[in-house]
């Protein structure tokens, strides 16, 4: 199987979209005659040439970081160069991988829901949606995310082996879904030290004061 794997993440270099790509195309290629191609797009042209390459590929993996609940701006750059395409995919396999921060699966749940729409609006047979939170820091510490990227290769594995993205599978991987109580009241903490050691720290060095980040500038 031949699979055309789109790598959205806007930052240039190495990135923890990357490093979950690089486990995941280890395990899939473990099957023999399967080979990955790997596509970066992180500017405007390279929208453009990933659309033709979507266009002429078998099965494709698009995956990138969760912004903002959704997408970064270029990967909808990326949904808009394909749109003379509607319609006209027949017996393309799409599937996505989308990654961040947070811990609960649940923060990605509604762009799933519309990554599926995009693939069915081009007539492609969706294959599901690798999601995975709790990514920050995988290209600085790949030892401490061993459970992570081994989740990430053993989805490949079985995905080179079936042609199919197992969605008890995916499940079992995304979890947990929503965060346990006891851990709620610790994020709250966590987030108060955070936003006093870093985010003033940072707002300072940039000359702004912490009444300033509450501005309201649109406001009533």
């Amino acid at each position: 199987m031949k699979l055309s794997i789109f790598n959205g993440s806007p930052k240039p270099g190495v990135n923890n979209t990357a490093v979950l790509l690089e486990r995941f195309i280890e395990g899939f290629e473990v099957t023999e005659g399967n080979k990955a191609q790997m596509i970066r797009m992180n500017h405007e042209q390279a929208y453009k040439e990933a659309a033709l390459s979507f266009e002429a590929a078998e099965a494709v993996l698009i995956a990138f970081p969760l912004y903002s609940y959704a997408m970064p701006a270029g990967i909808k750059t990326f949904f808009e160069q394909l749109e003379p395409l509607l319609g006209k995919c027949n017996g393309k396999k799409v599937g996505f991988l989308v990654q961040y921060g947070f811990i609960e699966a649940v923060h990605a749940r509604a762009l799933e829901k519309y990554l599926e729409y995009i693939a069915k609006a081009l007539d492609c047979d969706y294959m599901g949606t690798i999601i995975k939170g709790g990514c920050d820091g995988l290209t600085k510490s790949k030892r401490g995310a061993k459970k992570t990227l081994t989740g990430a290769y053993e989805i490949g594995k079985k995905f080179g082996e079936t042609k199919v993205l197992d969605k008890q599978q995916l499940d079992d991987y995304s979890a947990p879904e929503i965060q346990k109580q006891q851990n709620v009241l610790v994020m709250k903490v966590l987030i108060k030290i955070i936003n006093k050691v870093y985010w003033e720290k940072s707002l300072k060095k940039n000359g702004i004061s912490v009444e300033e980040s509450f501005a309201k500038p649109y406001g009533n």
